[in-house]
């Protein structure tokens, strides 16, 4: 076995290893990386390989810090591949440590894709990370499976959630395709949004570097949804492999009563279906939910409409099949920066503003977004 660094000439060798993840692998694509490098980001590809056989990987993403001197590294859904072996795992992290450590990284935050095991964080502390409250990837989420038609995906759903879909299309509220023009727009009403939720939204050039990296190969789309010409709302997915995920969703607070996200979320569905996907994420309910799941417990009812929770009513009208991933963990090499850095971020709305000001990095509970 070799530890590799995967040159441009292996493009299309990484992404196929990373398509074939079980789960929603976008953000270790290649594609991905290119993205976040034109806005900062340094990417590195690494690899344990087998006989010229790629058996696990990482791609890394290092941000400078805005002092100049320091950085972070981050592993968006990552490690991927059988990286846990005991004959992998020394290797693979010998190497990350490494380059970590040339770029002065404070700390190194991974987020496996992996459901939450006991034994996986036991083996995680061995090799000295720690726990992390603050994740970036929603460690809870609902997966719709697309293995069926869409008449049976539809009878699958909540009863209400179907009348609100056909409510939505008789009442007028009309979906179309967005390109690269209706950006500003979308851009307009996620900024709209974000203050109405108190979360801060992404820059215009965020989205459009995020839209044009991806919609040459058919693997993001914008749905806008419209009534009497007014835009209402509107929904950004990806794709990549056999697995769909809604990214990012916007809407206006008047007009509720048309039920216009409801619709999208069909519409982003069948969307998922046309590309061969055999899964679909909705991306984010509340971390209770999925610790419920996990420890076999009936799922956990709340009134509350604040953050996640209202999101969470919503979502689990198109499937009730709930997820629970292990969470982020950090290996931290300057401790006394990263209790600083972790200090000052817990005075910053749960690190909303730090996570904009490079470019994000954490996670808010209120609007979970990719990294």
């Amino acid at each position: 076995m070799q530890v590799k660094h995967i040159n441009n000439n292996r493009r299309e060798e990484w992404n196929a290893f990373v398509a074939q993840q079980p789960s929603f692998s976008l953000l270790q694509s290649w594609e991905w990386g290119e993205f976040k490098a034109k806005l900062g980001w340094k990417v590195f590809r690494i690899c344990v390989q087998e006989q010229d056989r790629i058996i696990a990987g990482v791609q890394m993403l290092i941000r400078l810090l805005p002092t100049g001197l320091f950085s972070i590294a981050y592993i968006p859904r990552g490690p991927i591949g059988n990286w846990l072996d005991d004959r992998i795992i020394l290797q693979l992290f010998s190497e990350l440590h490494r380059v970590a450590r040339l770029h002065r990284a404070i700390f190194m935050k991974i987020e496996p894709p992996l459901f939450y095991d006991p034994a996986i964080e036991q083996t995680l502390h061995q090799y000295h990370f720690i726990s992390s409250s603050y994740t970036n990837q929603p460690r809870a989420t609902t997966i719709l499976n697309l293995n069926t038609d869409l008449d049976s995906l539809f009878k699958q759903m909540r009863k209400r959630t179907q009348e609100y879909i056909k409510y939505s299309s008789r009442s007028g509220v009309t979906i179309r395709r967005g390109n690269h023009r209706d950006l500003k727009a979308f851009f307009s009403l996620m900024k709209e949004t974000g203050k109405r939720g108190h979360f801060p939204s992404r820059s215009l050039e965020y989205y459009e570097q995020e839209w044009n990296s991806f919609t040459g190969d058919n693997q993001a789309v914008l749905f806008l949804a419209y009534f009497q010409d007014q835009l209402l709302a509107a929904h950004m997915d990806f794709c990549f492999g056999d697995h769909a995920a809604y990214f990012h969703g916007c809407s206006i607070n008047d007009y509720k009563q048309q039920r216009p996200n409801y619709l999208l979320m069909w519409e982003a569905i069948i969307w998922a279906k046309e590309q061969g996907c055999h899964t679909y994420d909705l991306w984010g309910i509340p971390d209770e939910v999925g610790k419920s799941v996990y420890e076999g417990k009936e799922l956990p009812v709340s009134d509350c409409k604040d953050g996640l929770w209202g999101v969470y009513q919503f979502k689990s009208g198109f499937s009730k099949n709930v997820v629970y991933y292990m969470g982020a963990y950090d290996y931290i090499y300057k401790p006394m920066l990263y209790k600083l850095i972790t200090n000052q971020t817990l005075n910053l709305d749960t690190m909303d503003r730090f996570s904009v000001m490079i470019d994000s990095f954490s996670h808010s509970r209120k609007a979970p977004h990719a990294l």
